[in-house]
Parts: C-alpha cells; sequence; structure tokens
C-alpha cells in the first residue's frame, strides 16, 4: 500500500498535479501554460470579471479551446496568433470593437465566436470578407442576425 501511494505521488508531481488542463481561471493557467488545453471563463458563472488581456495569453502554446465570455475585455492581443492548436475561440458577450489580423494565423481555428460585441455593421461586413478568405474551413458567428 505504502509504494503504491509513493508512486501516486512521483506520478502526480511528474504530471504537474494541481495544475489545471482544462482551465476557469487565468491565473491558473499561467501557472503552468504549455500544460493548458481549454480555458473557460464565464463572467456570469465564475463571477470574475476580466478587464483586459495580456501579452501573456500567448504563452497557452497547446490550449485547443477558449471561451472568454461576458468580460470587460476591450481588446485582444496580437500573441493570439501564437496559440497554433487553437481550435475554438469565443470573446462573445465582451466589449470588443476590432480584432488583430495576427487571428488569421490560426489555420486550425474551426470556430470563432464573436457574438455580443461593440463592432460596427461596416467592421463586421470587412472582418467576415477576410475570415472566409483566410480560414475557409472555419465557422464565424459575430452577428446575431446571421443565427
Amino acid at each position: 500500500m505504502r509504494i503504491v501511494f509513493m508512486a501516486l505521488i512521483v506520478l502526480g508531481s511528474a504530471t504537474g498535479y494541481g495544475q489545471c488542463v482544462n482551465c476557469n481561471s487565468l491565473d491558473e493557467a499561467l501557472k503552468k501554460p504549455e500544460n493548458v488545453k481549454s480555458l473557460k471563463i464565464n463572467a456570469y458563472q465564475n463571477e470574475i470579471t476580466l478587464d483586459s488581456l495580456t501579452a501573456s495569453i500567448g504563452k497557452l502554446i497547446n490550449v485547443e479551446i477558449i471561451y472568454l465570455t461576458d468580460h470587460n475585455i476591450t481588446s485582444i492581443p496580437k500573441e493570439i496568433g501564437d496559440l497554433k492548436k487553437l481550435k475554438e475561440l469565443s470573446f462573445s458577450g465582451c466589449h470588443l470593437t476590432e480584432i488583430p489580423d495576427e487571428i488569421f494565423l490560426l489555420k486550425n481555428l474551426k470556430e470563432l465566436i464573436l457574438l455580443d460585441n461593440e463592432f460596427t455593421e461596416e467592421y463586421i461586413q470587412k472582418f467576415k470578407t477576410q475570415f472566409s478568405k483566410e480560414l475557409p474551413g472555419a465557422k464565424l458567428m459575430i452577428s446575431a442576425a446571421e443565427y
């Protein structure tokens, strides 16, 4: 029994026991960012509101899913383009007025959800055109009128 317990302790420390892989806290995710596969933080559910994102988001190099919804985020750092494994991304319900062009570097992206932001109609049309050209296999949800 003691050997099994010791093996679990060693295994736990070798795999980053206590570190989130499917995180719901940005602070926790950034402790060992290379281990993070998903980051989901809804301001209403977590009672934590993010006011901004920093370049540190680019450290989540193995992340596949990011849902940061209903936050006070007004801009996305260009380092978002470093997340080459990203498949799903949502910034719904934030206060974005534009998206950095680095988003088009995410060639594995399958779904981008940008509903309920502060984009102008002109910006939405321009972004949709570029999105369909740059990421033709991905789904874009940016205007509630479409759904």
